[in-house]
């Protein structure tokens, strides 16, 4: 659930249309795990001071598709692995752009 502070991010047009654009540049595909991408994680965290700036809250180069459990396993910093990496289909961690 978003934060009080940004639910009208969240809400707004330039979001929602990132979020699709996110979601289908990605095939809504997670980038984690390979499973269906519903959500879309900010690499940098949103903040109060950071959440009106475009090159941050909007920016494409930042923003990746996750399905729900891998999005609540980097939030809540559970995640198997950092960013970047994922677990291939023979299990190894792998870096983003070799799959």
């Amino acid at each position: 659930m978003a934060k009080e502070w940004a639910r009208a991010f969240y809400k707004s047009k330039e979001w929602r249309a990132m979020r699709r654009f996110i979601l289908r540049r990605d095939l809504f595909t997670c980038e984690e795990c390979g499973a269906r991408a519903t959500e879309v994680h900010h690499e940098i965290e949103l903040t109060p001071q950071n959440i009106n700036d475009p090159a941050i809250a909007l920016n494409p180069d930042l923003l990746h598709s996750l399905c729900h459990d891998c999005h609540t396993a980097i939030t809540k910093q559970t995640a198997d692995c950092d960013m970047g990496f994922f677990f291939g289909e023979d299990g190894q961690l792998t870096p983003r752009g070799e799959c």
